[in-house]
């Protein structure tokens, strides 16, 4: 009987074993992820879309997502674990910088002579760190130096400092013209950012990567 019980366990697990080979769950749904420029898992094309589950691994498409599922799946919820853990991270607020020292090369004010200052995070910034935009990019995660991100034209730096990316509404001032219409949404409603009623892009225009 025990003999019986052990070979008939070991036939189980074979056929789940082949199962889960030759009949692996389906891929989780793709959901769109425009927010920064990555590429396809597979084909190395611009990837729009991002795994559900794991919200790491990026594809064009749901045909490379099905070609790439059988190696994706073995690490898909490492992926996702690693993913909370950068989450975490991205949203905890940093503590306030040193007065006197730019927060991004860390030049003093001696040497760099003049720093911003964020009013609202305290990140400082010498005039050279004020022009490259991965380094002057304040803490605040819905504003650069006190400027809105919402009244800006999209662009990559614009996050919250630590990796995270302003994803809000966008109704920027149009400097030497005017944006079509086809970029608005139809009806004017209150931005989620700073609380205007107008009207703001549609939600594809938000993406920085369409302004360049």
């Amino acid at each position: 009987m025990l003999l019986l019980s052990m070979s008939t366990l070991a036939g189980a697990m074979v056929v789940l074993t082949l199962a889960a080979i030759f009949f692996p769950d389906p891929p989780c749904p793709l959901e769109e992820d425009r927010c920064g420029f990555a590429f396809c898992e597979v084909c190395m094309k611009e990837a729009p879309f991002a795994c559900s589950a794991c919200k790491t691994t990026r594809y064009c498409s749901t045909q490379c997502q099905g070609a790439d599922w059988r190696n994706h799946q073995r690490s898909c919820k490492l992926h996702r674990k690693l993913h909370d853990l950068n989450d975490r991270i991205a949203l905890t607020p940093p503590k306030r910088p040193p007065v006197g020292e730019c927060t991004g090369c860390k030049v003093g004010a001696s040497q760099g002579g003049r720093l911003a200052m964020c009013k609202d995070c305290g990140y400082q910034a010498c005039g050279s760190c004020e022009s490259h935009h991965s380094r002057g990019t304040c803490y605040c995660p819905n504003s650069n130096f006190g400027k809105k991100y919402c009244q800006m034209e999209p662009r990559w730096y614009h996050t919250n400092g630590r990796g995270r990316p302003y994803s809000g509404d966008r109704h920027p001032e149009a400097f030497g013209g005017v944006y079509a219409a086809n970029i608005y949404e139809q009806t004017p409603r209150a931005c989620d950012n700073c609380g205007v009623v107008t009207k703001v892009f549609k939600k594809e225009y938000r993406d920085p990567w369409v302004w360049h």
